[in-house]
């Protein structure tokens, strides 16, 4: 055997010897029973296909996290979870790569849903929730007797958050679903609604800045009326929880997967997010929490129960009386939004 082929047998041998290691994604969700719920039926089966090795960040708050680590030029994480209004606020601020449409076929979902920077997986409803001990068979059935406390006592949960609340403070006020959108585009709309958040703080026990932490609050019945998200809620229940919840009078949000500009694994990435989001793995996501998928295909018969769809936002029987989050006006107006709800809380 000549030294040169000596040589090259040696460097195969060698090659052959080392660790083959797998692509390196990092995926940052909200964590709770939302997470998991991603990771058993989405994220975890995507990248056993790819042959990726997925690790898990959580944030309570999704986009202040990306725009801290895009806007400092340490970015760590390559797939980010982001409600639609959020994703549309990240993508007019520079802050995600454009979705490859060549690898995610963004037409799989909608017009009105998609997306150049932020794909929508599913579908969820801002609810109303509430104790079955406290209440019984008589709750509140609309957005203004949650805000009766004469008639409705109990101690109230609502988010830290003008997004969803802003609606339903219309809504409380006498607005029709349908025209919630028009008075907030007037120029006391806003005004109108952070009036009626005023005017139900005192009742307010708990204000939550986490899905897990309302989860928590029905669990625990730390709190007799919650205003959550419908899967949140539903998990409860489904636990044996002494609790229930309506889909009447609604706010239906969608959340999104983005890639933050700069992400160090973007191509691996986009990988991810077209394998995770495909109908059955978007189907299967029901069967951990109540969120319905935005992709029409997974609902084709056989992928979804037809008693689990009750339990859905988007589903026809829910979504008559609901409102759509329209996140054009929260692009337009979230931070005066989040500004003038501030400001009210400080008070």
């Amino acid at each position: 055997m000549s030294f040169k082929l000596r040589i090259s047998v040696a460097v195969i041998a060698v090659s052959a010897a080392l660790p083959v290691y797998a692509q390196s994604v990092t995926i940052t969700t909200a964590g709770g029973d939302y997470g998991k719920a991603m990771q058993e039926a989405m994220w975890a089966p995507a990248a056993k296909e790819l042959g990726y090795d997925v690790r898990e960040e959580t944030q309570s708050d999704g986009f202040a996290a990306l725009k801290m680590q895009v806007t400092s030029g340490a970015v760590t994480t390559d797939i980010i979870h982001l409600g639609s209004p959020e994703g549309a606020q990240a993508a007019a601020q520079s802050l995600l790569e454009p979705l490859d449409g060549n690898i995610i076929d963004l037409n799989a979902v909608p017009a009105g849903a998609r997306s150049d920077y932020c794909y929508p997986f599913d579908s969820y409803g801002t609810v109303m929730s509430w104790n079955t001990k406290t209440y019984g068979t008589n709750p509140p059935k609309t957005w203004a007797e949650f805000w009766d406390v004469g008639k409705f006592p109990g101690r109230r949960a609502l988010r830290s958050n003008a997004q969803d609340l802003i609606e339903i403070a219309l809504l409380s006020d006498g607005v029709a679903p349908a025209d919630v959108y028009s008075v907030l585009s007037t120029p006391e709309g806003l005004q109108r609604a952070i009036k009626r958040l005023e005017a139900i703080k005192p009742s307010v026990a708990v204000w939550w800045t986490s899905g897990a932490q309302s989860a928590q609050l029905l669990k625990d019945a730390e709190a007799d009326l919650v205003v959550t998200w419908n899967g949140r809620a539903q998990t409860v229940k489904a636990d044996g929880g002494m609790v229930d919840y309506s889909f009447k009078g609604s706010v239906i949000g969608t959340d999104c997967l983005a890639v933050p500009k700069g992400a160090p694994n973007k191509e691996a990435a986009m990988k991810l997010i077209a394998a995770m989001t495909q109908p059955a793995r978007v189907a299967k996501l029901t069967d951990f929490i109540a969120y319905g998928p935005v992709n029409p295909a997974a609902y084709k018969a056989g992928l979804i129960p037809d008693e689990r769809l009750k339990t859905l936002a988007t589903a026809p029987e829910n979504a008559g009386t609901s409102v759509f989050s329209n996140p054009d006006w929260w692009l337009k107006n979230g931070e005066a939004a989040q500004k003038a709800f501030d400001e009210m809380m400080s008070r």
